[in-house]
């Protein structure tokens, strides 16, 4: 008899996600009931103890279990349950073991899937609380839903930092006169935020987003200075790539992509790496060659992409059309030559720094 309670709530009040045996699970129950009487995994709890009672009456032998899984992250809470519940069975012995599977929710039931490998999967119970509602208890019912979002990690962040994020931006260009980006930017939020729902990408952007938060932490002021220089530069170019196209349209986008938003943007990296390399000399660190070589990369390139925007918007006023200006961009301009020695230096350093090591 296994009752699975994926987002860990019994383990976050009672300090166990791990509970087995008919008189501890009452016992949890009981005190998870007295802590919150109004989660839906109490019912969960009684229901498993309740099935456990009947089947005790036709099988031998017969055990109860619940499982916590992860408040945090659905993957990580499943790879959980799944190996909580294999060193269940391996102290119970797999032979013969069948799994009744308990719960209140939708994603608990998926996770019997996982399970299965462990041992079959006898019989699968939701448990859905019947009651009658009128206004004020749905009213209550509301509230009690909205504490729940506030409290449970995975649900606040759709529901409590997405919106929020989305009222800041508004806000903020509302009051400088940009409605109308506003309007754009909280589109692409939102669109953002259902194409990693939907791709179930919430995990991944959660690990990319704590590894930032912790290489800040851990880096020095000086670093972080560099960061903002990186972000400040990228920012800029983006602003002056949106009203180039407003005003000129693709053709304008075009040409400020290349001649301002990506050497911007591959300058404020020479810089944030310039910033790496004197941090590193002051460290004591003498292993700099590989930043050196990034840095000649992105500055040359910088050069290289504004030697190719320049060019191209004078083939434009010249009256060549976008193909054509391109085309002859990339020959007329020197930014094959940029490209090359930057790649080039890059090299240098790299053989120089193997040669003396």
């Amino acid at each position: 008899m296994l009752i699975v309670d994926l987002d860990d709530d019994v383990g976050r009040v009672l300090g166990e996600s791990v509970i087995v045996g008919y008189e501890r699970v009452m016992q949890a129950a009981v005190r998870f009931a007295l802590e919150n009487p109004e989660d839906a995994d109490v019912n969960a709890m009684f229901a498993g103890l309740s099935l456990f009672n009947r089947l005790s009456k036709s099988y031998d032998y017969v055990e109860v279990a619940v499982v916590g899984g992860d408040a945090y992250s659905s993957v990580e809470a499943q790879r959980r349950v799944k190996e909580r519940v294999e060193a269940i069975a391996e102290k119970l012995g797999k032979e013969g073991l069948e799994i009744y599977l308990v719960s209140d929710g939708e994603d608990e039931l998926l996770v019997g899937q996982i399970l299965a490998s462990i041992a079959p999967i006898a019989a699968v119970k939701r448990v859905i609380v019947s009651q009658h509602l009128g206004i004020e208890s749905n009213y209550m019912l509301i509230l009690r839903y909205l504490k729940k979002v506030g409290e449970e990690p995975r649900l606040s962040v759709y529901f409590l930092a997405v919106p929020g994020f989305l009222l800041t931006v508004f806000s903020l260009l509302s009051l400088i006169g940009l409605l109308s980006l506003a309007l754009k930017i909280a589109l692409l939020i939102v669109g953002l935020a259902l194409l990693i729902y939907g791709l179930r990408l919430e995990d991944t952007v959660r690990n990319i987003t704590l590894t930032i938060v912790e290489e800040l932490r851990d880096r020095p002021h000086i670093k972080i200075g560099g960061m903002a220089v990186v972000a400040i530069m990228s920012l800029s170019g983006l602003v002056i790539a949106y009203y180039s196209y407003t005003s000129e349209g693709l053709v304008g986008l075009v040409e400020s992509l290349l001649a301002y938003t990506i050497p911007l943007t591959l300058g404020g990296l020479a810089v944030y790496a310039v910033i790496k390399i004197i941090v590193e000399a002051a460290r004591g660190s003498v292993d700099i060659s590989r930043q050196l070589a990034l840095v000649s990369v992105l500055g040359f390139s910088a050069i290289a992409f504004y030697s190719l925007g320049t060019e191209l918007t004078l083939l434009r006023e010249a009256g060549s059309t976008l193909p054509e200006a391109i085309i002859r961009g990339l020959i007329e301009s020197k930014f094959l030559q940029y490209v090359i020695v930057g790649a080039g230096a890059a090299g240098l350093i790299e053989l120089v720094s193997r040669a003396f090591k």
